[in-house]
């Protein structure tokens, strides 16, 4: 006989007297154990690692956009700080030049808020690569039971959406987490998860109802919703009380974001500061249709996880966090500088960082950035592991690299990926991983995690190749390049957030 848990699919023999029927499954957490044996599932073996039986895999192959670039291509690599920067990137971190170069298949389906703050580098198959290589390292650190994703900054939930999406690609079928615990103090974008996991594809029939008539004088109902959202934090607050006005203000702030130059900021009253995107009635209806179909893949993704999400602060979210978990931090990032901090310095996350206005409505400066490394140090201390996204600002970097414990210090450098912005020349990001007390598969991972980038034709990190002499480039490809600058220019002018 067996028994399988009706959620992640976990299933094993079954020998016992005892009434095994909805207890909780202790591979997943979430599902409950269920008498028979489906088609498909998984078994889990004495070292702790599964083996997936009939599990449908995603057909997976990422995306290169763009063209090849060099160190002298970035301005942060410029002049005489640039030039000592550079020589901190290549000395304390593995710069992953490629990285916004190789994306996810169809990377925009989950694009629901397009712009948003933090979308694009969360679509590259780099990210997914580590989250799920972490993830199953992870799981037989774990004994053999699944981590839970935890998202103190999930925003437009791009990570766990395509994590869901893509993730079993890289597990042959299994899924990599339990299930998704996320805050955010955007109240919008709890609001809108809601209201999407209760309503489902009626959402989004209702807001493309909506969206097509508010596009009928755009600039005018623009400024109306702005004017309308001016206390949209207490009708989305009030989410049971008055189902009916939290929804419509949801569907208000879905439209103005997408209507947007450079998207929407909260203000400190909780309203919405926009500027509205003039388009052409044929670009709306371009819109509405990307909004259909990205819409209704979120409402999909929604309706097959266990999802808990509340409008709350990151220590919060972070507090619901037990050893067994992975939590995923893409920190409200500071200002970007390229400045190098003492190696000693006794709080690096406070040098440098200034202030840039992008968490909610308070201050993303030093005292945030510090609260977010002492945050990461408490869950790395009950075994919880932690991987970090901000701009690769020297403090920042030493901060989070002193967070890594029984690693020795030469091996620092590769548990921090840096890579330029997906848009821009002039600011260059980081992906930290911080393995957590009592997890040595995670803390085995990067070396893997580099070569099995290089084989999916990333360039070779481990070999320099980024930073190594580059050929000449000839007349035609010059040209080329000069009129990829050119797109990349004007795109970042009219993006710049992200």
């Amino acid at each position: 006989m067996h028994i399988y848990c009706d959620h992640c699919g976990f299933e094993q023999g079954y020998f016992g007297a005892l009434n095994q029927d909805g207890r909780q499954c202790d591979v997943c957490r979430t599902g409950c154990m269920r008498y028979g044996r489906p088609e498909r599932g998984f078994t889990v073996g004495a070292d702790f690692r599964s083996t997936p039986r009939n599990l449908p895999v995603p057909a997976y192959q990422p995306v290169r956009s763009g063209t090849r670039s060099v160190p002298a291509e970035f301005n942060y690599f410029a002049g005489l700080a640039g030039g000592a920067y550079q020589q901190f990137v290549q000395n304390h971190t593995s710069y992953i030049g490629a990285f916004t170069n190789l994306l996810l298949p169809n990377a925009d389906q989950f694009a629901w808020l397009n712009p948003y703050t933090g979308n694009k580098h969360n679509r590259t198959h780099f990210t997914q690569l580590v989250l799920a290589r972490v993830a199953q390292a992870k799981f037989v650190d774990n004994g053999g039971k699944l981590p839970r994703l935890i998202e103190p900054f999930v925003g437009s939930g791009q990570v766990f959406l395509n994590s869901t999406r893509w993730g079993p690609a890289f597990s042959g079928g299994m899924p990599l987490f339990g299930s998704v615990v996320a805050g955010d103090l955007n109240h919008y974008v709890i609001g809108a998860y809601w209201a999407m996991c209760r309503f489902g594809a009626d959402f989004v029939t209702q807001y493309l109802r909506l969206a097509e008539a508010w596009d009928g004088n755009l600039v005018a109902n623009h400024e109306w919703a702005v004017a309308e959202l001016a206390n949209g934090r207490a009708a989305v607050e009030a989410l049971t009380d008055r189902p009916n006005q939290a929804v419509m203000t949801c569907f208000k702030y879905i439209w103005l974001v997408n209507r947007s130059v450079r998207g929407t900021k909260l203000n400190a009253a909780g309203g919405i500061t926009a500027t509205c995107n003039a388009r052409t009635g044929s670009a709306l209806a371009r819109l509405r249709q990307q909004e259909a179909a990205c819409l209704a893949a979120v409402v999909a993704t929604l309706s097959r996880i266990r999802f808990d999400f509340a409008c709350r602060d990151f220590r919060d979210t972070c507090d619901k966090a037990d050893r067994l978990d992975v939590v995923l931090m893409d920190c409200p990032f500071p200002a970007f500088n390229n400045q190098l901090v003492r190696p000693n310095h006794p709080r690096p996350a406070k040098a440098g960082s200034r202030t840039a206005n992008t968490y909610g409505t308070g201050d993303d400066g030093e005292d945030l950035q510090q609260a977010i490394v002492d945050a990461a140090r408490k869950l790395l201390r009950q075994g919880t592991t932690v991987i970090l996204c901000n701009f690769a600002n020297p403090g920042l970097v030493q901060a989070y690299q002193g967070l890594i414990e029984n690693v020795a210090a030469t091996e620092h450098k590769y548990f921090t990926f840096t890579y330029r912005s997906p848009s821009t020349t002039s600011e260059a990001y980081q992906l930290t991983i911080v393995p957590g007390l009592r997890n040595g598969n995670v803390a085995a991972l990067p070396r893997q995690i580099l070569a099995e980038w290089h084989r999916s034709s990333g360039e070779n990190v481990l070999g320099g190749e980024f930073f190594a002499e580059h050929e000449e480039l000839d007349e035609t490809e010059t040209d080329y390049q000069r009129q990829y600058d050119a797109r990349q220019e004007r795109w970042e002018d009219e993006d710049p957030d992200y």
